[in-house]
């Protein structure tokens, strides 16, 4: 592939307790892949410190929302879209998706 940057959506803002979407993981992360590899890349988190009502509120901006909503994976039960709904990563979801709704409403996040 020759990749030269991964992007990835974690975010610590938002921690539901995975260790695995802390910045100095991440970070830890590319130092120690790149040791390892005989090419470089950088891992990117461009979600990081937004939290799940801004990260809504940014695909919406960038017109990728119903993109977002439908086709990416947060579940860590494997469930693409809306997700399971129970785990922690799927509440976050929901939560901040009706929190960026209710604003374009005029409601009370």
């Amino acid at each position: 592939m020759n990749a030269k940057h991964i992007i990835t959506g974690v975010s610590e803002t938002d921690f539901s307790g995975y260790p695995d979407c802390r910045d100095a993981f991440i970070k830890s992360l590319n130092v120690s892949i790149n040791l390892s590899m005989d090419q470089q890349f950088v891992i990117h988190t461009p979600l990081m410190w937004l939290d799940k009502e801004e990260t809504w509120k940014l695909a919406d901006e960038l017109n990728v929302l119903d993109y977002i909503r439908n086709k990416t994976l947060t579940c860590y039960e494997g469930v693409i879209g809306d997700g399971c709904g129970v785990c922690p990563a799927c509440k976050l979801r929901k939560n901040g998706l009706e929190k960026y709704l209710m604003t374009l409403k005029g409601g009370e996040a």
